[in-house]
């Protein structure tokens, strides 16, 4: 239990932050502000208080839902609808062309550039340095919630979407699996290739201009989506990319150096 409280510290700290908020904005509410006064500050109502903050908890993950919504509908479904528009073969094939953007924008594209561990931001630096959280647990903790949020949020949103919940299911694990790979690819990168880890601009400009030329430009090319792109969804792909989810989460869990990784973090952003 330890560990846990440890790896989610932040979610934690978000939670009673949240929730102060969240009183905050109810005791200054004409009708409700005095009762919510009286209940939990002056009665101290753990009860009320623990369910103002888990309803916080819940617009919040109701937002970060609308967000990745919204990116898949502006990223993904609106170029389907304008490729859908000159190219009856992907018109008809709806299913396909979502899920081979989605794979490559999001699946690809954002495991490699996208990765977290050298986005050290202010809310970081508070773990780290104020509350004392080691870069360990606070960057794995980070990653579990990633893998776990995008698994849970991109099944539904591509279902609704027009995908089927078994390709759903599998793209989003494929997805979830794909990112601890991209973590330890930075990792790799930062401890054996420093010339490509200092040349990391190029390298994440060089994996977007050439993810978005596929998700876009292939389709367009060939004007169809053809059923050999879609071989991420095929059960074998999706075994082989649990095994290297697994074998990712385990070097990041063994790997020792993460504090030498927050202080190179620490040291960008003070040069951005």
């Amino acid at each position: 239990m330890e560990i846990f409280k440890k790896m989610f510290a932040e979610k934690i700290l978000s939670f009673h932050e949240g929730t102060n908020r969240s009183l905050e904005i109810l005791t200054k509410m004409p009708l409700v502000g005095e009762y919510i006064s009286n209940q939990v500050i002056h009665k101290r109502n753990s009860k009320m208080r623990m369910t103002i903050g888990v309803m916080a908890v819940l617009v919040r993950m109701i937002v970060q839902f609308i967000k990745k919504y919204l990116y898949v509908a502006v990223f993904i479904y609106l170029p389907y609808l304008f490729m859908a528009q000159f190219n009856p073969l992907i018109r008809d094939h709806k299913e396909s062309a979502v899920l081979f953007m989605f794979f490559m924008l999001s699946t690809i594209c954002g495991s490699l550039a996208n990765n977290t561990l050298l986005a050290m931001g202010d809310r970081d630096y508070l773990m780290v340095r104020v509350v004392l959280v080691s870069p360990y647990m606070n960057f794995l903790g980070r990653l579990a919630v990633k893998m776990v949020t995008d698994f849970v949020y991109f099944t539904i949103i591509l279902n609704l979407f027009g995908v089927s919940f078994v390709h759903s299911l599998l793209l989003s694990l494929v997805t979830m699996c794909i990112r601890p790979a991209g973590e330890m690819i930075a990792v790799l990168c930062f401890d054996q290739m420093q010339s490509m880890y200092n040349n990391r601009n190029a390298f994440n400009g060089t994996v977007i201009a050439l993810s978005v030329f596929v998700a876009y430009g292939m389709p367009l090319l060939k004007r169809q989506i053809s059923s050999d792109w879609l071989f991420f969804i095929h059960p074998v792909f999706v075994v082989a990319a649990l095994f290297i989810g697994v074998f990712s989460v385990y070097y990041l869990w063994d790997y020792p150096s993460y504090r030498k990784i927050m202080q190179e973090a620490l040291h960008i952003k003070r040069e951005v």
